[in-house]
């Protein structure tokens, strides 16, 4: 039996979300902790939805643990799954325990993801695999396992993969990232052929450089904001991690219903030179 949403808490100052009806919908959200799938956990709650957040396993549980008490105190639902997305068994898991817990799965965004940076001719397997398991590996074999549920639903469900627009365009220094992106980018097309007619529709939220914590190193580095604010993103700024939250959002309602294998750049015209 679905869990129906609660009120949200009382005189919170919330973004309107509640057009994109959303409301009591099952949504998981991998590498939910910080940056951008923390954005979205929130911003998919703010819409309605309940929420199963993945956190790999390990330390800075507080983290995750701050986010389900936001959301909780949005009036909504949230559970806690330590889940290794490089393992395909914690895959299967994840969710599984969202169906036992909420009775089904609605939405699914594949954010966690890893990458290392450095030239090509230096990369080594260990990080070549580790790309891939955590990129593509986990995208695929999460969507597989929701996607086995999803089927089965009158309602279909919604897939939501986050790539990049480095799975569009080159970049230096990251030949193993971009193309294990242009892989989900894929990835969201291939599935959505063989799901889109019984309601399971994948498409893919590609951000350009997105301010996080895991990322401040490199945004930090003399020069770095000039050239890309200046140069390559016409928008003339980077991501937030909030300014995905909208695209996922409608892809995940029922006003894209005719959105199916779909890249959706949110990367401030980095794509259009």
């Amino acid at each position: 039996m679905r869990l129906k949403c609660c009120n949200s808490a009382e005189g919170a100052a919330l973004p309107d979300y509640s057009s994109f009806q959303l409301t009591d919908k099952i949504a998981v959200v991998t590498g939910a902790s910080q940056g951008i799938g923390r954005a979205i956990a929130i911003g998919l709650a703010q819409a309605g939805a309940h929420l199963v957040l993945a956190k790999y396993p390990g330390p800075r549980m507080e983290e995750i643990e701050a986010v389900k008490r936001e959301i909780e105190g949005l009036g909504r639902r949230a559970e806690i799954v330590i889940t290794d997305v490089n393992k395909v068994a914690d895959c299967q898991a994840l969710i599984q325990k969202t169906v036992d817990h909420f009775g089904g799965v609605d939405i699914l965004v594949n954010n966690a993801s890893w990458t290392g940076t450095g030239d090509a001719v230096d990369v080594t397997e260990e990080e070549y695999d580790k790309t891939f398991d955590a990129t593509v590996k986990s995208v695929f074999f999460a969507s597989q396992a929701a996607g086995r549920v999803m089927l089965q639903q009158p309602e279909g469900g919604r897939i939501i993969h986050i790539g990049s627009n480095f799975g569009e365009i080159a970049f230096k220094k990251r030949a193993v990232y971009a193309a294990a992106k242009a892989a989900v980018h894929h990835m969201a097309k291939a599935l959505s052929l063989e799901w889109a007619g019984k309601g399971v529709l994948v498409n893919t939220v590609a951000p350009c450089i997105t301010e996080t914590e895991s990322r401040k190193n490199i945004l930090e580095r003399p020069g770095y904001k000039e050239w890309a604010t200046q140069e390559m993103i016409p928008r003339g700024r980077w991501n937030q991690p909030e300014d995905l939250v909208g695209a996922v959002l409608f892809l995940s309602s029922p006003f894209a219903d005719m959105i199916a294998g779909h890249t959706l750049m949110v990367d401030g015209g980095w794509t259009i030179h």
